[in-house]
């Protein structure tokens, strides 16, 4: 019986094996097939390393993964078809870049933007220098002990997001692997440490002044970028030293657009990192003791792209929170993640085909999905969510666009709901401070009216070089005090015990 029993056991798992590398050889296939053109060039990298057993695992990696990746190319176009885009080393600086840049666009150039994917143009020469670079590296002490899922996941990849692909990578690889010989590190993490203490005297936050998503070419040579940038080329030295490295991303949800970094996996543990900033002992606390720097939701991005997380009765409406080359990690970071259950309004309850919802925060004057879940009758449901925070729930019945089915409604950290419905009987009296650098712009407070679905402007009883007050304000309103100028970090808020609180 125990001889049965193995020997079936035996056959089940011979026949899972073989249903792993049929599903494989089917993926790899799909892949050559998507090349088009291309797929010489890619079957030239299979055949390179036909009897290197860890190299063609590596090398399929890469290709299978391969059509789910993409390069965001810009630049300008002139009336003539020219197409240009500036060297940032050619400029002394942000304002002469800007000035360069408004300067083409008085002359009729326009910013041309499109998606060109791996599969159909990356070459052989390029992977197998990239392969054999990677597998350099892999011999190193900090990375000999990464396991090969992880170094095919977070060192191997060519590329962190849609950024160019560069062909940088032995050069960073000779200029900073003697800087971690030279310390002695022994871990991921030690070696993460020692190399983004250098990278903080070679690149820092700032606008180049291009209106063009960064390479890492210009953002290497120019040592100037936004977060996105800064992080792509964080992630593409640390991988060409052999260090496993992705980013992250966030929406902020009490000030606005967003942010990114990278993190560093050591022992199956992930550190957060700012790439030529914050080190990983003190970035996460970062988050966690600013107030306005708690991420609501977190989401890492990943080469393979996972398609389990996809739902099969989608609503069509797109946001790169469906994208299976990224997933939700918010529990991982020290603030206390909650539930939130929340009920739709009585307008709102008939819902379209889809059972999807999105979980909206006001980000730079629109409400900006966050973080998607699903709803069951009349009510919404969402998880891991970092609460203290002021939400909408919206969903998508044409799929192209977002209807809100909640009022907007405030969460604390146990995923408790206080929804904000004006209650236009009880008047409210409250002076307000007008922004200190701009006391002569007109100043406007607006409550969100949840009958027209929007914010709706409120009439001031009188007005000063630096207060503005009003004494027909909703109890239980939410607000928003702005002046016309289009500027980041116009917040909303609401009052209670009368004092402003910010979100």
């Amino acid at each position: 019986m125990k001889n049965l029993f193995t020997k079936s056991i035996n056959i089940l798992l011979a026949a899972f094996l073989i249903a792993c590398n049929t599903q494989n050889d089917k993926k790899l296939e799909q892949a050559l097939d998507n090349a088009k053109e291309n797929r010489q060039e890619l079957e030239k990298v299979l055949s390179h390393y036909e009897k290197d057993s860890a190299k063609l695992a590596a090398a399929r990696f890469l290709i299978e993964n391969m059509p789910y990746h993409f390069t965001q190319e810009q630049y300008y176009t002139s009336s003539g078809k020219e197409q240009y885009r500036p060297e940032i080393i050619n400029f002394d600086g942000f304002q002469s870049i800007k000035s360069h840049c408004d300067s083409l666009t008085r002359r009729g150039y326009k910013i041309k933007t499109h998606n060109k994917y791996d599969i159909s143009t990356l070459d052989s020469r390029f992977l197998i220098d990239n392969i054999e670079l990677a597998f350099t590296v892999r011999q190193k002490p900090w990375a000999k002990n990464v396991s090969f899922n992880d170094f095919c996941k977070y060192i191997l990849p060519y590329r962190a997001q849609c950024e160019e692909v560069s062909h940088l990578r032995k050069e960073i690889m000779e200029r900073f692997v003697p800087i971690l010989d030279s310390a002695k590190v022994k871990t991921p993490l030690e070696a993460c440490i020692v190399l983004n203490e250098h990278l903080k005297g070679i690149m820092k936050y700032g606008h180049t002044g291009l209106p063009f998503y960064p390479t890492i070419d210009e953002t290497y040579h120019s040592g100037i970028s936004q977060c996105e940038g800064l992080c792509n080329l964080g992630t593409f030295i640390m991988r060409a030293c052999g260090i496993p490295v992705t980013v992250e991303q966030t929406t902020w949800t009490k000030m606005d657009l967003g942010h990114s970094w990278c993190v560093v996996l050591d022992n199956g543990k992930f550190y957060s990192f700012g790439p030529g900033e914050d080190q990983p002992d003190t970035h996460a606390r970062s988050f966690s003791e600013v107030r306005h720097r708690r991420p609501a939701k977190v989401y890492r991005s990943r080469f393979d792209p996972d398609f389990s997380i996809m739902d099969r009765k989608d609503d069509g409406y797109v946001t790169t929170l469906k994208s299976p080359l990224i997933y939700d990690v918010t529990n991982e970071y020290l603030d206390k993640t909650a539930s939130i259950k929340v009920s739709v309004d009585k307008n709102n309850r008939k819902k379209g085909k889809s059972n999807q919802v999105y979980l909206c925060t006001y980000n730079h004057y629109e409400w900006c999905p966050i973080a998607i879940g699903h709803r069951k009758d009349t009510v919404c449901y969402f998880e891991n969510v970092v609460g203290d925070n002021i939400f909408i729930v919206a969903d998508s019945p044409d799929g192209s666009k977002l209807r809100n089915i909640t009022t907007p409604f405030y969460t604390d950290k146990d995923g408790n709901i206080r929804k904000f419905i004006p209650l236009k009987e009880h008047k409210q009296t409250f002076t307000l401070n007008k922004r200190k650098k701009k006391p002569d712009q007109v100043h406007t407070l607006y409550f969100w009216d949840t009958e027209k679905d929007r914010f709706t402007p409120l009439e001031y009883v009188s007005s000063t070089d630096t207060t503005q007050t009003y004494d027909q304000i909703p109890a239980n309103a939410l607000l928003w005090f702005t002046i016309p100028e289009r500027i980041v970090n116009q917040r909303i808020f609401f009052i209670e015990n009368d004092s402003i609180k910010n979100y």
